[in-house]
């Protein structure tokens, strides 16, 4: 029904890590993919309490109201759900298959808890399955999906499965013979549109050996406002969840994708957002530990002629669980374009109309001044 609403790259310009908390920039993204929040009917206003989204059914609060916005190009629809602005978005219980936004027609406080992480291996909003585990050694789902570990009669031949890839390559699993390579990183939201984490691979398994499920993906969740969006209290996770352990663990899952648009963007200090990747599944022999999941994304786009200003907790990291998973950069981005966003409109300022009783009495007592002055100056 709706595509995506896509903006020139020629309006992107990264900011500094200086003026952003100190993250790490991707490379400057071509086109920017977000939802306008006017392009859809509202479905009223959020007071703070309690609510519920389920991004296949498209319902909100049980009812419907969701709408599905293909993105095209192979990528999976987003389930779409637009309110009012003033609104105070609290608590919100996410289910459903679909990527998810959240959207509203001028400013919003985001002051709850809106989790979209990888459950054992199973994802949600868009997040990819983890390989099954057990006599399986499945690979995890999804673009950046971990390679299931070697499976071997010998117990020296089993090895763990590697962590699923997103914004950056996954981590490795095995070693020796049984080294299995982490899934590859892919995908940038504000270039190609709406994407959640993959799965990890599972650990491989031979004769009462079993294997560790791999960790799901993060989900992938777009929060878009044309005014001011203030993150006040909030906690938006979209981590991959950990590979399961097992005598040869499963690969964790990859971080999600988490997209914020808005005219202005304040992120206070109570404030936490997260897409990290899940840890390795962890036996504790070497070769044995699953690999660590890649960082998600987390990006970021304001009107150059608002502000951004972030006090918060912002991350996007590799899980670090395992003897194979190394620390990675923060795979955080800002970007600005001259089209997000609506500005609030200036205040109020027009002149108080002045009674005429009001206007007659200062004219008297202005005469009265200009002749005393005279009337001094000739004496």
């Amino acid at each position: 029904m709706f595509g995506r609403f896509l903006l020139p790259g020629s309006f992107l310009k990264l900011m500094s890590a200086a003026a952003t908390g100190g993250m790490i920039l991707a490379a400057t993204p071509t086109v920017s993919a977000t939802l306008n929040p006017d392009d859809f009917a509202s479905l009223g206003a959020l007071s703070g309490a309690l609510i519920a989204l389920e991004s296949s059914s498209l319902t909100f609060n049980g009812g419907a109201g969701g709408v599905l916005v293909s993105q095209g190009s192979g990528l999976p629809d987003i389930a779409v759900f637009t309110f009012d602005g003033g609104s105070t978005l609290g608590d919100v219980v996410v289910s459903g298959l679909n990527p998810i936004a959240i959207l509203f027609r001028g400013s919003a406080t985001i002051g709850g808890l809106i989790d979209v992480s990888g459950i054992g291996r199973t994802g949600v909003a868009g997040g990819a399955d983890g390989g099954l585990g057990g006599s399986a050694a499945g690979d995890g789902e999804g673009p950046g999906g971990g390679l299931g570990g070697s499976t071997s009669a010998s117990t020296s031949g089993i090895g763990s499965g590697s962590g699923g890839g997103f914004g950056t390559q996954g981590e490795a699993g095995g070693a020796g013979i049984t080294f299995r390579a982490g899934g590859l990183a892919y995908g940038d939201p504000l270039s190609d549109g709406l994407q959640a984490g993959s799965g990890g691979g599972a650990g491989g398994w031979g004769n009462i050996r079993r294997g560790g499920s791999g960790g799901a993906g993060g989900g992938a969740l777009e929060i878009g406002a044309t005014g001011n969006l203030r993150f006040d209290g909030a906690t938006i996770v979209a981590n991959g969840a950990d590979g399961g352990t097992s005598f040869a663990g499963g690969g964790g899952g990859s971080g999600g994708g988490l997209l914020v648009h808005a005219f202005d963007i304040e992120i206070a200090a109570s404030a936490l957002l997260t897409a990290n990747g899940g840890d390795g599944g962890n036996f504790g022999a070497i070769g044995n530990q699953g690999g660590c999941g890649g960082a998600g994304r987390i990006e970021m786009l304001y009107n150059p002629a608002g502000s951004f200003v972030n006090l918060g907790t912002v991350e996007a990291k590799s899980g670090t669980g395992s003897i194979f998973c190394e620390p990675s950069v923060n795979i955080f981005t800002v970007a600005t374009d001259s089209s997000i966003g609506t500005p609030l409109p200036p205040p109020d300022i027009s002149p108080v109309p002045v009674p005429a009783s009001v206007v007659s009495f200062g004219s008297g007592l202005a005469l009265f001044g200009i002749v005393g002055w005279r009337r001094r100056r000739a004496a």
